[in-house]
C-alpha cells in the first residue's frame, strides 16, 4: 500500500472509532441498524472448526440478502456440505434474512460487524469462514483489509455502481483501486458498472460480469401456489366476494413521491369510486406519515395491516378506505399481481435511483417509472426497449396515470412485455456460485 493511502486509511481508522459509536446510534434511533450489539461489536457466537467450506455472505438490507438468497440456494445446490453465515445491517434486511432462512441446518443469519472498535477482526476470529462474499456495494475499508490479512478470498458479488457514486469515489480515486485490489474477483450486475469499476482502478483480470441473482427467482415465486395464495388472500382483503374493483400501486416511495402520486390521482380517485390508491414506502417507519399526508387530503386512509381478513360482509374496500399504506415487508409482489397500474417508487425525484423494476414485470403488472433509475439502469432501459414498462415523471404523472388506466388492452400488452423480457434472462445466482466455489478448490 503506498504512503499516501496509508494515510488515508489511518485517518478513516481514526474517524471511525471516534465517529462512528454515535453516528451508529444515532442511526439506530431512526430505525437504520438492527440486530444485537453485541454482535455488531463482532462478539458472533464461536463456530467450530470444520474441513466443509464456510463461507460468509454479507447483504446490508432487503435487496442484498434476496440477491444473496439465489446464491445461497446455487451453493447449497453445487456443494451441500458448504456452510453459510449470512449476515445484515438493518432491521427490515435481520427480519428478511430470518423470515428466508430460520431453521435451516447450513445457512445461519448474524448481524452484521460494525466497521470499527475491531469488530470485523473478533468476528472474522469467531466465524473462521474461508471466503467473504460482500453482495452488490457494501465498502467498508476496515472490513475489506481485515478479511483480506486473514487470508480470506475476497468476491464483491451483483456488483452496483451508479454514475453518482462513481464520481464520489473518484474524488479518493487511488485509495478506492487499493480497496477494491483486495478482492479476487469483482463481478458487476452488467456492462456499465464493470465499465466504472474498471474506471476506478479495478485489476482488469479480476472483474468478470455475472449479472444480478436479485431477479433470479422472481418469475419462479410469482408463479408458486405460495404466491397466489398470497395474492388472494390481499384479493379478499380489498375486494372480498364483491366486484373486483381496480388498484393503482406506488411501491417503495420516497418522501415527497407520495405527496406526488396522490396529486397525481386525486382527479382519479374523485371520479372512480372503485379505485384503490396503494402506497408502499420504502421504509416502514414512514407508514404514519403517509397515512397522514393522504387524510389531510380528505381522503380516507388505512395502514393495510387494518384491513379484515375479507370485505364479505362490509362491501368493498374501496367504499371504505381510498388510500392503503403497506406497513409490512415481503407483500409488494403480490399486490403488484393485483395491481391495473404499478408505478416504481424512488424513481421521480432528483437524488433518488430507482427500485427493481423487474418485480411489477414478474407480477405482470402494467408500469411506469421515473427518469432516476440509475440503481437498475440496464433493467429500466431493457424494460422500455422491449415495451415492458413507460417513462413518466412529476410533470406528466397525472396525465400518464389517467392513460394507463383508461387504456387497460394497452396496459396488458406491455404487462405481457414485462413479464417476457424477466423470462429471456440468465440467472445470475448458480454462476457466482460456481465462481465462488472455483476459487475455493484453486
Amino acid at each position: 500500500m503506498a504512503l499516501e493511502n496509508r494515510l488515508i486509511f489511518r485517518l478513516y481508522q481514526v474517524a471511525a472509532n471516534l465517529l462512528g459509536p454515535p453516528a451508529v446510534l444515532a442511526a439506530s434511533l431512526k430505525g437504520r441498524f438492527g440486530g444485537r450489539w453485541r454482535e455488531r461489536l463482532g462478539w458472533v457466537p464461536v463456530w467450530r472448526p470444520t474441513s466443509r467450506p464456510r463461507i460468509w455472505i454479507h447483504g446490508a438490507s432487503v435487496g442484498e440478502v434476496r440477491s444473496a438468497e439465489a446464491v445461497i440456494l446455487a451453493l447449497l445446490a453445487q456443494n451441500p456440505e458448504v456452510e453459510i453465515g449470512l449476515t445484515a445491517a438493518t432491521p427490515a434486511g435481520l427480519a428478511m434474512a430470518a423470515q428466508l432462512w430460520a431453521g435451516h441446518r447450513r445457512v445461519k443469519t448474524l448481524t452484521a460487524p460494525l466497521d470499527f472498535w475491531g469488530a470485523p477482526q473478533r468476528f472474522i476470529d469467531r466465524l473462521r469462514p474461508s471466503v467473504l462474499v460482500i453482495m452488490e456495494t457494501e465498502l467498508w475499508p476496515n472490513l475489506i483489509r481485515q478479511a483480506r490479512q486473514s487470508g480470506l478470498i475476497l468476491v464483491l458479488a451483483a456488483a452496483r455502481l451508479t454514475e453518482r457514486s462513481f464520481q464520489r469515489y473518484r474524488l479518493a480515486q487511488a485509495s478506492m483501486a487499493d480497496l477494491l485490489g483486495c478482492f479476487d474477483l469483482i463481478a458487476p450486475s452488467g456492462p456499465r458498472e464493470g465499465d466504472l469499476f474498471a474506471a476506478l482502478g479495478a485489476p482488469a483480470e479480476r472483474l468478470t460480469i455475472l449479472g444480478n441473482p436479485k431477479f433470479d427467482r422472481l418469475a419462479a415465486e410469482t408463479a408458486s401456489p405460495a404466491f397466489e395464495a398470497q395474492k388472494a388472500a390481499w384479493f379478499a382483503r380489498l375486494w372480498g366476494a364483491g366486484p373486483r374493483g381496480r388498484l393503482l400501486a406506488a411501491g417503495s416511495t420516497h418522501p415527497g413521491e407520495e405527496a406526488e402520486v396522490l396529486g397525481a390521482s386525486e382527479k382519479l380517485l374523485a371520479a372512480d369510486s372503485g379505485l384503490t390508491l396503494l402506497l408502499a414506502p420504502r421504509h416502514l417507519s414512514r407508514v404514519d406519515e403517509v397515512l397522514a399526508l393522504a387524510r389531510r387530503r380528505r381522503l380516507t386512509a388505512l395502514p393495510a395491516g387494518q384491513l379484515p381478513a375479507s370485505q364479505t360482509d362490509q362491501g368493498p374496500q374501496a367504499a371504505r378506505a381510498r388510500v392503503v399504506v403497506l406497513d409490512s415487508l415481503g407483500q409488494l409482489t403480490s399486490l403488484y399481481a393485483l395491481a391495473d397500474l404499478a408505478l416504481v417508487g424512488g424513481s421521480l425525484r432528483p437524488g433518488l435511483t430507482g427500485h427493481n423494476p423487474l418485480e411489477p414485470a414478474a407480477a405482470a403488472a402494467p408500469m411506469l417509472f421515473g427518469r432516476f433509475m440509475a440503481s437498475f439502469a440496464s433493467e429500466a432501459a431493457g424494460l422500455l426497449q422491449a415495451g415492458g414498462a413507460r417513462e413518466t415523471g412529476p410533470e406528466t404523472l397525472a396525465e400518464d396515470l389517467t392513460y394507463w388506466l383508461g387504456h387497460q388492452a394497452e396496459a396488458r400488452q406491455m404487462a405481457r412485455a414485462a413479464r417476457l423480457y424477466l423470462e429471456t434472462r440468465s440467472p445470475a445466482g448458480p454462476a457466482l456460485a460456481r465462481a465462488i466455489l472455483t476459487r475455493l478448490t484453486h
